[in-house]
């Protein structure tokens, strides 16, 4: 892929850039540290609430370890996409790496509340 010249000399791009990486390694290291496929063979992999009480969705280990992937692929996408939009909108490109940084931090948020659960 060629970079714009321009796109990491944007100071505000740079930063977005390292902030999305920040919280990319907090996230996978939040899911491969805190969750040990030891403690149970199935884990607790989402809530469904329903009108009898509420229901948690029990799943493998390896749907945990996905969110880790997930957090890895969403960042390079985010990333890759922001530097080919920058050529045409500057704002647009910002606002992609603003989105990417915001929805890393749900799926942190909702990594930690998973493994919590378990």
């Amino acid at each position: 892929m060629d970079l714009p010249k321009k796109f990491l000399h944007d100071r505000t791009v740079l930063f977005l850039v390292t902030l999305i990486t920040l919280i990319l390694v907090i996230g996978v290291s939040v899911v491969l540290l805190r969750f040990d496929a030891s403690k149970n063979p199935t884990t607790t992999v989402a809530y469904r609430p329903s009108i009898v009480g509420s229901q948690y969705q029990s799943g493998k280990p390896i749907d945990i370890y996905s969110m880790a992937v997930y957090m890895v692929v969403t960042a390079g996408v985010g990333i890759f996409l922001s530097a080919r939009i920058y050529i045409v909108r500057h704002a647009l490109a910002i606002f992609m790496l603003s989105s990417t940084a915001l929805l890393l931090i749900f799926a942190i948020r909702v990594s930690w509340s998973l493994i919590n659960l378990q």
